[in-house]
């Protein structure tokens, strides 16, 4: 009796196209990764795969399954368990661009104290808690301080925290990614930060009040007020339009999700 053995090539091909579980579960045991993560991309992978795959010995391969969890709310708290801190990381920000959905919320409380300062920060960016949100803008890490201002949801009194940061990394952040705040008042006296370096944010937020252009094109810093200046005769030197549409795009998110405050 001969026994036909598919190739390497027929195998990856049946994890991208199979609808049968039952395929997919044996081609999950695969010895190449590169089937596996086949496996894992298929939509039609069943819960338990890729709660398998979650756990499986090569990074690449756990990060794929990790991806796969947008429509799989019951492994939400099997991967915020995971002791992998990629795969809690790319939970966490499974709903980045989604503002209408969240994590539940018992899976964001979770994340919230993970030990992986990413993860947190990740977090602070998507929950949709108060409670939670309000414990990160406190987080002890800037970095996950600074990843506040990016959630859209972000009240001015939550914005004023961050602007008004003892770590200049958090203010920067601040005035660079901030949606639906800092406004224009804040931007104002972040034009006049002790620091370099958010004045430079100032200066490369696309929204900015021309007032605050104006502010830094008198920097103490030489590179501030160089460019500053130049922005002042054409902002298209500094910014390009795409830059500055991409940016634009993610800031209209936020008067279409409900604020802290509200």
């Amino acid at each position: 009796m001969i026994v036909v053995v598919p190739t390497l090539r027929a195998s990856r091909l049946l994890a991208e196209s199979s609808l049968e579980p039952a395929t997919l579960r044996a081609l999950a045991e695969h010895e190449s990764r590169s089937v596996r993560v086949a496996v894992a991309e298929n939509a039609a992978t069943d819960d338990l795969t890729i709660e398998h795959l979650l756990a499986d010995d090569v990074d690449v391969v756990r990060a794929t399954a990790a991806d796969a969890l947008r429509g799989r709310p019951q492994l939400h708290e099997v991967a915020a368990r995971s002791p992998d801190e990629c795969v809690r990381a790319i939970l966490a920000h499974l709903y980045v661009s989604d503002d209408q959905r969240s994590l539940a919320r018992a899976v964001q409380k979770v994340l919230a104290v993970d030990p992986f300062g990413e993860v947190r920060g990740r977090t602070a960016q998507t929950t949709d808690d108060l409670q939670i949100f309000e414990a990160l803008l406190a987080d002890p890490s800037p970095a996950v301080r600074a990843l506040c201002a990016s959630n859209p949801r972000i009240s001015l009194r939550q914005m004023e925290r961050l602007v008004t940061d003892r770590n200049r990394m958090v203010r920067a952040a601040a005035a660079a990614n901030g949606l639906r705040y800092p406004d224009d008042e804040q931007l104002l006296r972040l034009a006049r930060d002790k620091s370099a370096e958010v004045r430079w944010a100032v200066l490369f937020r696309p929204d900015r009040p021309r007032r605050a252009i104006e502010l830094i094109a008198e920097d103490s810093d030489e590179m501030n007020r160089q460019h500053a200046r130049i922005a002042l005769r054409d902002e298209r030197a500094i910014i390009a339009p795409p830059a500055t549409r991409w940016a634009r795009a993610e800031r209209q998110r936020a008067p279409h999700v409900r604020s802290f405050d509200e």
